[in-house]
């Protein structure tokens, strides 16, 4: 394990062996609100309501490494707690990637509930959800959560989640339950019934030439069913976001993406406005934390290629 300062970031560089320490899961699902999955790493955010739990991490972390590396505690905890205000960054320096399964139980519990329900507690991959999740959950824990599935954009959300099987160590073999789309999109199949009946029983009532010509502007078209076997647009999307973050054209070149990062980082770093009022302050800061993220995931998707 390495431990520095990097592009404003408290940067822990670590292997997989991490994923089994109960605190670094337990920290990451108390800020899984906060936290952002890139390919090989995770940035957790400053939550100032939670700030104890961050003190709380640095601290067991400070035990950790100096344990690990037979130096001074006192003098980590020190240096650790003066960061308490900067993202954490959690890098894993593997080339082998390894995934273990994990077995992930998907049910439909009513048209506007669904529970995803882990075989085993995994800290990691609940709070990978709720970080994609993050508006529509209305419980969870370190093994379950809920999800509000009541309108459109959190199905559309949910099934734009599940298409990415693989993050981290991790490889999610996805079980639904029986019925699980058509309990799911129950309305919308009555909605739609209820559409053609409306359709035929107007056809009817008109001649045939009316009817033809309504029968164009009355296409009902449904296609919720096949929702979660549509093509997966996730990671062009993605990829384009980052692109438009960093103000450059999609399939921009490594070169490129570091040069626009390094300008844009200075533009928009925080210390510039320091003197400025809280809003403008706050306005950079989140501004610089999008673009350190898109830069990131940038540099890594195109390092891997």
């Amino acid at each position: 394990m390495k431990i520095f300062i990097k592009s404003n970031m408290f940067v822990i560089q670590t292997n997989s062996s991490i994923l089994s320490i109960d605190w670094f899961g337990d920290f990451l699902l108390s800020h899984s609100k906060d936290t952002i999955f890139l390919p090989m790493s995770v940035m957790i955010f400053l939550d100032e309501d939670i700030i104890d739990e961050r003190k709380k991490f640095l601290i067991r972390l400070a035990k950790f490494y100096s344990n690990q590396h037979q130096l001074d505690y006192e003098r980590f905890v020190r240096n650790f707690l003066r960061f308490l205000n900067r993202p954490i960054k959690i890098e894993f320096k593997q080339k082998n990637i390894i995934r273990g399964d994990v077995e992930v139980y998907l049910d439909a519990l009513s048209p506007k509930d669904v529970k995803i329900l882990l075989q085993h507690e995994n800290p990691w991959i609940i709070t990978h959800f709720v970080s994609q999740l993050n508006r529509f959950i209305t419980e969870f824990d370190n093994r379950r959560l809920f999800l509000d599935a009541s309108d459109d954009r959190s199905k559309s959300r949910l099934d734009r989640v599940l298409k990415k099987r693989n993050f981290l160590f991790f490889n999610m073999k996805f079980t639904y339950s029986k019925n699980f789309l058509t309990v799911l999109f129950s309305e919308y199949t009555q909605n739609y019934q209820q559409q053609q009946e409306r359709y035929q029983s107007y056809s009817q009532s008109q001649s045939k030439s009316q009817s033809q010509s309504q029968n164009n502007s009355y296409n009902f078209n449904f296609h919720h069913e096949n929702s979660f076997n549509s093509p997966n647009y996730y990671q062009d999307a993605t990829l384009a976001h980052h692109y438009r973050v960093l103000e450059l054209q999609y399939n921009a070149s490594l070169k490129e993406v570091k040069a626009n990062y390094r300008k844009l980082a200075k533009r928009y770093h925080p210390d510039r406005v320091h003197n400025k009022n809280q809003s403008i302050v706050e306005l950079y800061t989140k501004k610089f934390q999008e673009i350190q993220t898109s830069y990131q995931f940038l540099k890594e998707y195109l390092e891997e290629r």
